[in-house]
Parts: structure tokens; C-alpha cells; sequence
């Protein structure tokens, strides 16, 4: 029996920690994209990452606390807004923002150990 909480909890491990990595590379993406000047497929990356988010939530709301996870998707919404030449310097905070929120939701977890 503790051989399988044990292995729950490594699987649960690696599915926060993938997820939240994977959303903190698709976030640098999009936001080089932005720097770049190529501001629809910037939009359109930070929307994929909000997206991943969302389905991502149900899983990370049995595991994290509920107020990270709905912080970070509050945050993820708004950024595209933000992704035109003259809101580079607040889609860079509001970008910074959203990787803090993700390392949270890390931290989160892995604080419990």
C-alpha cells in the first residue's frame, strides 16, 4: 500500500513538474515571438498557453491549492491583450508574472516533501 501512495505521489511529481515547464517554454516562446515583432503568432502562443492551463487546472486543483491555479489562469488570460509594439514593456511583466505563478505551482507541490 505504501509502495503505490508512494508511486502516486512520483507520478503527480512529474505531471506538475512537466506541465509547469512546459507552460514556462511556451510562455519564453510567445513572449520572443512578441520581442520579434511577430505579434498574431505571439497572441496566438500565449492563447495555446492559457489553454494548456485550463486543461491543466483540474488536475493541479486536486494537488495545489485552488487560488494558485485560478491567479495563474487570471493572469494567462490577459496577457494577450497586452501583445502590440506599444505594451512590450507591460506584456514583459505580465509575462514574468505568469512564470512566477507557474513556479509556484511547482513549489507548491514539491514544499510538501
Amino acid at each position: 500500500m505504501l509502495a503505490v501512495l508512494i508511486f502516486l505521489l512520483y507520478i503527480a511529481g512529474r505531471y506538475v513538474d512537466n506541465n509547469t515547464q512546459t507552460l514556462t517554454r511556451e510562455l519564453d516562446v510567445a513572449y520572443n515571438l512578441a520581442v520579434s515583432g511577430e505579434y498574431e503568432q505571439a497572441k496566438q502562443a500565449f492563447q495555446k498557453a492559457a489553454q494548456r492551463s485550463e486543461e491543466n487546472s483540474p488536475v493541479w486543483m486536486l494537488l495545489i491549492r485552488r487560488s494558485l491555479v485560478d491567479q495563474l489562469n487570471q493572469t494567462l488570460a490577459t496577457i494577450p491583450s497586452y501583445v502590440s509594439a506599444e505594451n512590450v514593456a507591460d506584456l514583459a511583466v505580465e509575462t514574468a508574472r505568469a512564470r512566477t505563478q507557474a513556479q509556484q505551482i511547482r513549489e507548491s507541490f514539491f514544499s510538501w516533501f
